[in-house]
């Protein structure tokens, strides 16, 4: 019987074998699926991951692009802005030319009196070296000598010299 026992026994081994080498490749199946898997998941992050870094770029360069154009509206805005206020210094100096006083001008336009003080010091010509000897205005500079060689002017400036002001209207 020793025999029948053994062949019995070895069959068992056999047999015990085989399922412990089916389990083993059922595992390694499961395994490899679960890393085609893995594999799969490893390459949409990578993918997202590329999709980020381009959108971070873009979101870069569209931002630099604004921050340009921000600053060339800038730019124009105080060259318009500078030109403007020359413009308005002109007009400030040319009545202060005329006789009328910073206060009168400051309360005219709404400004501090400093401010117009400001802007008709620097409407003056520069002071220096480079600057031309202190002269006389030319005849025709004046505002008599304009009303003098041209009628018009003579009506400007008597208009200019009309108050506004009902109040001072009356008692001119």
């Amino acid at each position: 019987m020793a025999g029948k026992s053994r062949t019995k026994n070895d069959r068992q081994i056999r047999d015990r074998v085989a399922e412990l080498a089916a389990a083993r490749d059922r595992l390694d199946v499961e395994e490899a699926e679960r890393r085609r898997r893995e594999d799969e998941a490893f390459e949409r992050y990578a993918r997202a991951d590329a999709d980020a870094v381009q959108v971070a770029a873009e979101r870069d360069r569209a931002l630099a692009d604004l921050e340009v154009q921000a600053q060339r509206v800038r730019d124009d805005a105080d060259t318009r802005l500078g030109e403007i206020e020359q413009r308005q210094r002109e007009i400030l100096a040319e009545l202060h030319g005329a006789g009328r006083k910073a206060d009168d001008l400051a309360t005219m336009f709404g400004l501090a009196v400093k401010r117009v003080r400001t802007l008709l010091r620097q409407a003056r010509p520069p002071a220096g070296p480079a600057a031309p000897a202190a002269t006389p205005p030319p005849a025709a500079a004046t505002p008599q000598a304009a009303a003098a060689t041209d009628p018009a002017a003579s009506t400007i400036e008597a208009a200019a010299a009309t108050p506004t002001d009902p109040a001072e209207q009356a008692s001119a």
